[in-house]
């Protein structure tokens, strides 16, 4: 991996992509509800590159001096692959340790087992080894089930993208 990743900022549409994006290690702002012009004023401000689908906004920005990459369809594959297109990005790995919170994008710490006691599920604990602390909203993260799922999606994503 590249040591500048680039940090996104994604329009209310593309909640699902910001998720995704938060799994993949990318810092990504996502507001379900934001004014285009506040919007951009935080691109420009944290270097962001906006994400979204109203190619109104993606003109706008543009004339500010700000990147953004339009998103068409719904198929997370196939968004990631149109920012690929724009914005070079790295291989993709699932890894936990890179991994951000999906719900407030903040950065996951590894946590020990005797510290959650009881902030999860019983089988939880007797059936994973390693979990993760968000160190903004504090929702613990383990991998799962899921994982696999998200490892399956990774990998597709690479054989596109190749």
């Amino acid at each position: 991996m590249s040591e500048k990743r680039p940090n996104f900022i994604v329009d209310a549409m593309l909640g699902n992509l910001a998720k995704k994006l938060r799994i993949l290690g990318y810092d990504s702002k996502y507001f379900s509800s934001i004014e285009d012009d506040k919007l951009i004023a935080i691109a420009k401000n944290e270097k962001r590159i906006i994400l979204t689908k109203d190619e109104q906004l993606t003109k706008i920005s543009e004339k500010q001096s700000v990147v953004s990459v339009l998103i068409r369809g719904n198929d997370e594959l196939e968004q990631i692959a149109q920012i690929n297109a724009k914005i070079k990005l790295d291989q993709f790995v699932m890894d936990t340790n890179n991994s951000r919170c999906i719900v407030c994008n903040g950065i996951l710490q590894s946590i020990e087992k005797y510290r959650i006691i009881g902030k999860v599920p019983e089988g939880i604990l007797e059936r994973e080894e390693k979990f993760w602390m968000c160190d903004s909203c504090k929702k613990i993260y383990w991998e799962g089930t899921h994982f696999a799922k998200l490892q399956e999606f990774v990998n597709k994503l690479n054989n596109r993208l190749q």
